[in-house]
């Protein structure tokens, strides 16, 4: 066995945390298996439609999403048409 440190958020921490307790498993356990799943995916699954689970945007995008989520504007036609499509809605 290998030991591996990882400096991780306290809200990660806290989730891992309340995951354990409530299913009664180790936390290395856990991280193993989810490690070992993040990397089957990964190898399995094109580069290209893996997406981040936490996107880093900077101060100027993050404002200008803030403004389009404040508007409530009305999809545009874009939008509607992918929200429209039911072979884009089908699982």
């Amino acid at each position: 066995m290998t030991q591996i440190s990882a400096t991780i958020s306290a809200e990660t921490r806290d989730r891992l945390e309340r995951y354990v307790r409530a299913r009664g498993l180790k936390k290395g356990f856990v991280i193993e298996q989810a490690l070992l799943h993040h990397l089957q995916a990964a190898s399995e699954i094109p580069d290209d439609v893996l997406i981040p689970p936490r996107l880093v945007v900077g101060p100027d995008v993050g404002d200008r999403l803030l403004e389009r989520l404040a508007s409530n504007e009305s999809p545009n036609q874009a939008m509607q048409a992918l929200f429209d499509d039911p072979v884009a809605a089908a699982p």
